[in-house]
């Protein structure tokens, strides 16, 4: 592909993860409003977060596996304009169980299009610009943090929430336009197994891994689930500020994502456990300020800061354990990242739902504490586990 042409498709597929993003993310800044409108519970009204995390972690590697024998940039195009579809039609659900199963079929399409997305980038992108390709796109979710919450929950409290869901999808338009007219059309198709894909959960190592940032998402995103109700309700700020404050959140989230590139360089394992121990502190902090509004939100944008800065060291470490226990399986785990990611998502705000039905929601902070030292207990024995490992394989290295 000429430079012109790459430079498009990247464009189109940072654009596309940008509405992804919006499409899962948009609904947290207008739960509330949603719980009332469809006559449930804010707790219950938490399971749309939940079941969408949960449908796009264990959905995805099954879909991608039986569509593996369709041409790549056809799937693209048809889960894309899928989701564009059905978050159409989300504005329009009339009963709770009726905008949950659209939410949990969005997810599955979300996970499907962005998979084959860096799946082609990878293949198409001339070597030296790959890597940055991927992270551009990656990056589409934290700009959808920075720009598409705000401005959609900014559009749901004007008019009303099914407004945020119909110009999300109205916008996401734009980006099927341009791929649909520059997607290199190949036949190429490259999916592993499902049964080769499973088998490396097999080793204890990996799950190990796995559960760092399944622990370390799910702290944050205790508190991020409900924090509309959160910034209103306990720490009393009027709705008008909301969107501008969910706006400098996002904004935080963006330096998060550098300090995970700084965190992933080097010895990654110690540099987790330092962050984990910081977002322990931070909740427990958070937790004991609830009343102090100014000082409570301080502190509840640090914990923003650190948000995505286990995102580079967590991937890059699954993928070192998984190509050493089964070489050649990188492509799956690199995946494993987005899926351990959604897992933390829906059992964070599963957590942040039970904890709000029996104690409120302003005790949220507690349960983010419990994550993020349970995040650190897994870091330090993967840890652990690393410099066993390095001293076995030195001992034959010294007595030859």
């Amino acid at each position: 592909m000429s430079r012109k042409i790459e430079n498009l498709l990247v464009f189109a597929f940072t654009f596309a993860a940008f509405i992804l993003g919006t499409t899962e993310y948009v609904i947290v800044g207008l739960l509330q409003d949603i719980s009332t409108s469809l006559n449930v519970s804010l707790a219950a009204s938490g399971i749309l977060v939940s079941g969408f995390a949960i449908a796009y972690a264990m959905g995805t590697p099954f879909v991608v596996a039986w569509l593996g024998h369709i041409p790549r940039h056809m799937t693209i195009a048809a889960a894309y304009a899928a989701v564009l579809i059905l978050t159409a039609v989300t504005s329009m659900a009339a009963s709770f169980p009726v905008m949950l199963t659209l939410r949990i079929s969005t997810a599955i399409l979300c996970g499907l299009t962005l998979s084959l997305a860096i799946a082609m980038l990878s293949e198409f992108m001339s070597a030296a610009r790959r890597a940055a390709a991927v992270a551009w796109v990656i990056g589409g979710f934290s700009i959808a943090n920075v720009l598409g919450v705000p401005l959609g929950t900014l559009i749901g409290r004007a008019t009303s929430w099914q407004a945020s869901f119909l110009w999300t999808a109205i916008v996401g338009i734009i980006p099927l336009i341009i791929m649909m007219a520059i997607m290199p059309k190949s036949l190429t198709r490259s999916v592993v197994p499902v049964a080769q894909q499973l088998a490396l959960f097999k080793n204890r190592r990996i799950v190990l891994a796995f559960m760092i940032p399944v622990l370390g998402v799910g702290s944050v995103f205790i508190i991020y689930t409900y924090i509309t109700p959160f910034l209103e309700d306990v720490l009393g700020f009027p709705q008008q500020w909301t969107s501008s404050l969910l706006l400098v959140y996002g904004a935080l989230t963006i330096f998060s994502n550098w300090l995970g590139a700084k965190v992933a360089q080097g010895n990654s394992r110690v540099k987790l456990k330092i962050i984990f121990l910081i977002q322990t502190a931070l909740m427990a902090a958070l937790a004991l300020t609830v009343q102090l509004s100014w000082t409570a939100l301080i502190l509840l944008m640090l914990v923003a800061c650190f948000s995505y800065a286990i995102s580079a060291a967590a991937q890059l470490y699954l993928i070192d354990l998984s190509d050493n226990a089964a070489p050649g399986s990188k492509d799956f785990a690199a995946s494993l990242m987005p899926v351990a990611s959604n897992l933390g998502i829906a059992g964070g705000s599963f957590l942040g739902s039970f904890v709000i039905d029996i104690v409120g929601v302003a005790y949220l902070p507690w349960a983010g504490a419990l994550f993020a030292a349970g995040a650190f207990a897994v870091t330090a024995r993967c840890y652990q586990l690393d410099q066993l490992e390095a001293k076995h394989s030195m001992q034959p290295a010294q007595s030859a």
